[in-house]
């Protein structure tokens, strides 16, 4: 007896992982306890878990069993967020949150603990190398196992027990149709697709760890007919994870040789197999839909034609650039109330055919599987991020599924929960890339190399699916990092510490480019949605109208328009495919700042040759207010193209500078070409020669070259160039010429310059605070001329006695940064700072400027402080970081707020118009009075109303005025046929009638 408890001891725990791993895949999800209020059950392998963590905690108060494995820490942080969002959630948000119940909640918080804790219960049962062949043995068994459930399914009748829903959660056998998806002994489809993409990664890398022959061609069968498995459950997104996996397999072990051949016959394979082929084939696909007039919803697919085959569209199918309008019955009231739409909609972007009521659209069809998560889910999990950013608003409070681990983690925990988990993964490539750098045994490496091929495998899975979340995958994936960490805790005892490891990763100059890549998505990622606004309506009639034989007249008539050739084309050339949908516009938008983002990371770099100071300035860069109407504003699109080549073409030219000569002639030309682009696109780059002298002269290049003549020779392109540009512009083409506020006056000139300096500087450090205080000051010193006058020659005198202090000149010399980002604040402003008013738009990307002097002061702060105490030096710069950082994404979310707004209101009032009015007769005339001109700093209508109305009726009869007085406007119209006013109040435009 006592050799057996001594057994026992020695062994119980290794036998319970082995249980773990050979019941978990292959026992059914059969419920033992209901949970209230949901449809998951506690089951038998919570159980079996339960009772291995038992063995685990008893050993580990014997201290046979340690804590101290590869990830601990991570996964600590992980809990420990997890339980501050869970906490926060029951305690703030309970009451507000619908559907939300504690101790489901609570629920979903245990089972983080229960998939996470199989990885210290696996990691710290190796001992030897003896027991990780053991578990590979006992997995390959339960592979067999589930490969013969999933072809018994497929061919014999065996039952399938699913948890799609509240009804087969509850245990009742099913029975698949030939055609179906198999699922084995998994709860779904799709959660077996990814635990074979995991296997297959693992023993496909195995294959070239062994050494006997026999063991490799076992394996390989084994591989194959669990790939044979991942076909036959037909899905798509665990194919694609699949493919990456055994890519990254095969380059790892040195066999790039063979990763095309594999991935050709992969595809090859997948032809054969029912299911597979046809799914990737329906994905997206073009069909001709057919939609009602009256309310804009799609009916039906268009009848096939004679001999072409019948294609439907299930319930739910998903379709690109469809307006869904929800209307209400008219009052019959004195003033007709128009029907409105309740949701944000687009137009359609191709008409074929109208026939009477019905319109036929070609029209891209994605099926049901994105819908429910284009429509549903993703949206849901983004709204409760928006709704507590920092934690979210608690486990299980977005429902049951996001069908996305990453969206998930980011609504239920917020930003916090979400680093966390991201850090989890992290982790385990630190982990990876230690052991490989240091292991030698092929053995090894392979599960190494394996594990971590799977790992981004699941990753990719994880887009679509919440594979993390799903317990046997969970289980699973835990259970075999927790071997190979323990393996890794074997063969490298006296390995460094992650942490040390992190500090390494994060100074590798890819790491701030990551940041800004991820921190972009989050800050801007959903107004991507946002509808167009004013003149985005004057750009899309005039593409939409325009003919390929207009693309000269480009660059030589503006039609009394703005001279921005290279955005006529761009958006003549992208209007056919774009249409009426905003996203694409706006996703442009998004892409151009963030490659001026990336340039200004690159020029600081460049000059300061510190990464925090470039890093914090690409970071202001990004997340400004001022940004919004530049990045959130389809017209501003040639502004933001004019920014871009503005950025990179003078980071084109610092490098020039300083370069070898056999590069010099390239980024010489380089900065030609950004320049004549820019001047394609917008105004504002004609600043751009002032900006190259200014860099020359603040940084000593005019003091390289001795001769007078040869100092001239670098701008005489970019002066000529632009005496070219102004005669096009100005003679040739005749352009649109500034008005109003708009425009110079040369008595205003002194008091404008100043006074819009001051303006902006104020809007860069306060934001929108500052315009209520700067409009009435501007108000005031309007009024009073001589009290301006005053102001302005008290400040030049100051000025004045600055520059004359020699001390504070050789000071500020040796400040170069300083003077060079004050100049170029200034220098990109000067088309704008006379005239009579201030915009936004305007200050991009000059803002660039004084967001690096912030950053310089930062770092000055933290630089002097650090001399005395580097600890307080490094918090308090946190702190101000933070909080500047802070403000500022404040700002910037309520900008975006506006933007969505200003789009919701300009898609209202045009549905409205169309949803009740299929046509009006020629030669009428409408009046709309009250239509608001913005929505706080937003856009709505100040023009583009006419071009609006036009994309719906394509009527050039049509008369649009905008009125003030309803009564006066009423007189107008009297004895006049065809004559409608319609009025914008409460939110909702309404006719008038008398």
């Amino acid at each position: 007896m006592q050799k057996l408890f001594n057994w026992l001891d020695k062994y119980l725990l290794e036998v319970g992982v082995g249980l773990l791993l050979f019941l978990i895949p292959l026992y059914p999800k059969l419920p033992l306890i209901d949970v209230p209020n949901t449809w998951v059950y506690v089951r038998f392998e919570d159980v079996i878990v339960a009772a291995v963590v038992g063995i685990w905690l008893i050993q580990l108060l014997r201290r046979q069993v340690s804590l101290k494995v590869p990830l601990a820490i991570p996964i600590f942080i992980y809990w420990l967020i997890g339980g501050i969002s869970l906490l926060f959630s029951l305690v703030f948000l309970r009451a507000h949150l619908a559907n939300f119940f504690p101790h489901v909640a609570v629920l979903h918080y245990l089972r983080r603990i229960e998939y996470l804790i199989v990885f210290f219960i696996a990691a710290s049962s190796i001992k030897n190398l003896e027991r990780v062949k053991t578990y590979l043995v006992v997995i390959a068994l339960a592979l067999v196992g589930v490969c013969f459930y999933g072809l018994g399914q497929k061919f014999l009748g065996f039952p399938a027990f699913l948890t799609m829903n509240e009804e087969f959660a509850k245990g009742i056998p099913f029975y698949l149709p030939p055609t179906a998806r198999i699922s084995s002994t998994f709860a779904g489809h799709y959660d077996l697709a990814a635990y074979l993409v995991l296997i297959i990664a693992l023993f496909g890398s195995l294959i070239f760890g062994l050494k006997k022959w026999l063991s490799r061609i076992l394996l390989f069968i084994l591989i194959f007919t669990s790939f044979i498995m991942l076909l036959l459950t037909a899905s798509r997104i665990s194919f694609l994870a699949y493919l990456l996996a055994i890519s990254f397999v095969l380059y790892l072990q040195k066999k790039k040789w063979l990763i095309i051949p594999v991935i050709l016959v992969s595809f090859f394979l997948m032809n054969f197999v029912t299911g597979a082929s046809d799914r990737f084939g329906k994905t997206f696909r073009v069909e001709r839909v057919v939609y009602d007039v009256r309310t804009g919803k799609p009916i039906a697919a268009e009848a096939p034609a004679p001999g072409e085959p019948e294609e439907t569209l299930p319930l739910g199918t998903g379709f690109l650039a469809i307006p869904v309008i929800e209307t209400t019955p008219p009052e019959a009231t004195q003033v007709a109330v128009i029907r409105k739409s309740l949701k944000t909609a687009t137009m359609s972007s191709e008409i074929a055919t109208i026939s009477g009521e019905f319109l036929i659209r070609r029209t891209i069809v994605y099926d049901i599987s994105f819908t429910t998560r284009f429509q549903g889910t993703w949206p849901r999990a983004l709204n409760a991020y928006r709704r507590n950013p920092l934690l979210g608003t608690g486990y299980s409070s977005i429902n049951l599924g996001t069908d996305n681990s990453y969206l998930r983690a980011l609504g239920e925990t917020g930003l916090l929960g979400f680093l966390a988990f991201l850090g989890l993964f992290f982790s385990l490539g630190l982990l990876v890339k230690q052991a490989l750098t240091k292991m030698k045994a092929p053995f090894g490496r392979s599960i190494l190399i394996g594990m971590f091929a799977g790992t981004l495998g699941l990753m990719l899975n994880a887009i679509l699916i919440d594979v993390f979340e799903a317990s046997k995958v969970a289980f699973v994936f835990w259970g075999f990092w927790g071997i190979a960490a323990g393996m890794v805790n074997y063969y490298l005892p006296k390995r460094r510490s992650l942490l040390k490891e992190a500090m390494a990763v994060v100074k590798l100059p890819i790491v701030p480019i990551l940041i800004l890549a991820f921190v972009a998505p989050l800050v801007l990622g959903y107004s991507l949605e946002n509808y167009f606004v004013a003149d985005d309506f004057t750009w899309l009639r005039w593409a939409a109208t325009a003919r390929l034989s207009d693309l000269p007249q480009f660059f030589l008539n503006a039609n009394n328009f703005f001279y921005r050739p290279l955005a006529k084309v761009y958006f003549f050339l992208v209007s056919p495919v774009f249409g009426m949908r905003p996203s694409p516009y706006h996703l442009l938008d998004f892409f151009l700042h963030f490659g001026c983002v990336l340039a200004v990371y690159f020029l600081v770099i460049r000059l300061t040759k510190k990464r925090f100071i470039s890093l914090l300035t690409a970071l202001l860069f990004l997340i400004h207010p001022l940004n919004g109407e530049s990045v959130f504003w389809i017209s501003s699109t040639s502004a933001l193209m004019a920014a871009f080549f503005y950025l990179w073409g003078f980071l084109a030219y610092v490098f020039w500078r300083s370069s070898r000569k056999r590069w010099r002639p390239l980024l010489f030309l380089a900065t030609v070409l950004a320049f004549v682009l820019g001047l394609a696109s917008h105004e504002r780059m004609i600043t751009f020669p002032l900006a190259l002298i200014l860099y020359d002269f603040v940084f000593g290049h005019l003091k390289k070259t001795k001769q007078g003549i040869k100092k001239l020779v670098p701008y005489l392109p970019f002066w000529a160039l632009t005496a070219l540009y102004l005669w096009l512009r100005n003679v040739v083409a005749q352009a649109h010429v500034f008005s109003g506020d708009y425009s110079y006056n040369l008595l205003s000139f002194p008091f404008n310059f100043v006074g819009n300096l001051i303006g902006y500087t104020g809007e860069m450090i306060a934001s929108f605070h500052f315009l209520p205080y700067y409009d009435l000051a501007r108000a005031l010193l309007r009024a009073n001329k001589s009290i301006a006058l005053i102001f302005l020659l008290a400040g030049i005198g100051f000025f004045v006695s600055l520059l004359a202090k020699k001390k504070l000149l050789r000071r500020l010399g040796e400040k170069k940064l300083l003077l060079f980002s004050f100049g170029w604040f200034v220098v990109l402003l000067l088309p704008f700072l006379g005239f009579g008013n201030i915009a936004e738009r305007h200050v991009y990307p000059a803002h660039f400027g004084l967001l690096l002097l912030m950053a310089l002061f930062i770092n000055w702060i933290y630089e002097k402080l650090k001399k005395q105490h580097h600890l307080l030096a490094l918090i308090i710069a946190l702190v101000i970081v933070g909080g500047v950082l802070g403000f500022y994404r404040l700002e910037m979310e309520k900008a975006k707020q506006e933007w969505q707004r200003a789009g919701e209101i300009n898609n209202q009032v045009l549905l409205a118009l169309g949803s009740n009015y299929a046509e009006f007769p020629l030669k009428s005339t409408l009046y709309f009075i009250n239509l608001p001109i913005r929505y706080g700093r937003a856009w709505v209508f100040p023009v583009g109303l006419e071009d609006g109305i036009w994309f719906i009726y394509r009527d050039e009869t049509l008369t649009i005025n905008r009125a003030t007085d309803l009564e006066e406007t009423l007189g107008l119209i009297e004895g006049k046929p065809n004559s409608y006013v319609f009025i914008y109040e409460g939110g909702e435009l309404k006719e008038v009638k008398k």
